[in-house]
């Protein structure tokens, strides 16, 4: 399947899960100035900027999903894994709240 054929919802199913696993990735990444005296900044800043990004993400998800559900005209089968991927940042949270 083309990009150009795809509906700007499952564009974003697709930024979705891509962008909350790179906001984990940064989130770990800036962890290793969290003791550093010159770089503590760069911790403050990066790790309250991906977690506003995270929840964002997660709420956009669902937001997102429903979308999929509503106004996405193609067959139920594909209608159906757009819905999971856009919907998988939301059931992993939810998932992970379970587990806890």
């Amino acid at each position: 399947m083309k990009y150009k054929n795809l509906d700007e919802n499952q564009k974003f199913a697709i930024a979705i899960p891509v962008l909350f696993l790179l906001s984990g990735a940064i989130h770990k990444l800036v962890e290793r100035f969290r003791i550093s005296d010159d770089f503590h900044w760069l911790y403050a800043y990066g790790s309250t900027i991906t977690l506003f990004l995270s929840c964002f993400l997660v709420v956009f998800s669902l937001t997102n999903s429903i979308l999929i559900l509503r106004d996405l005209k193609i067959k139920p089968i594909p209608k159906l894994l757009w819905f999971l991927l856009s919907l998988s940042v939301f059931l992993y949270l939810a998932a992970m709240f379970l587990i806890a």
